[in-house]
């Protein structure tokens, strides 16, 4: 959960930075004549989403390796190439499509491939010295 908050912890000093470069009159303006669909997206992108998003990743984390859940990362970019096209019927060409595939294929590769076992480290005995008297 730190990452989150982390992350939500941009929202003010990412404000700040629109009034010093946009000025205030202009930030107020874009967030004022924003409308309720904008709203809606702000809030769901930011804030439902992002939580899903992380309480997901956190489980995941919970009941598996790093190396198993970190390349499911990979796959962001294509699950939100996934949803324009269903949701904006978003066409794509057959060089992002192969790109696609290759990434995807390769993840899949990576994750079915059987891994060789790591061999168990062998304890050297310690020699006893004898005693002087």
């Amino acid at each position: 959960m730190f990452d989150l908050f982390a992350w939500l912890c941009l929202v003010l000093p990412l404000l700040a930075l629109a009034l010093a470069i946009d000025g205030p009159q202009a930030t107020w303006h874009a967030l004022s004549d924003m409308s309720p669909t904008g709203w809606v997206s702000i809030l769901f992108i930011g804030a439902i989403s992002t939580c899903i998003a992380y309480w997901l990743w956190g489980r995941l984390l919970r009941d598996h390796t790093a190396a198993q859940v970190v390349p499911f990362a990979l796959l962001v970019p294509f699950v939100g190439a996934g949803a324009s096209s269903a949701v904006f019927s978003e066409a794509f060409g057959p060089l992002r499509l192969t790109g696609m595939v290759t990434v995807v294929g390769g993840i899949a590769i990576m994750l079915l491939s059987k891994r060789p076992q790591a061999v168990p480290e062998q304890v050297v005995p310690e020699q006893v010295v004898p005693k002087t008297a």
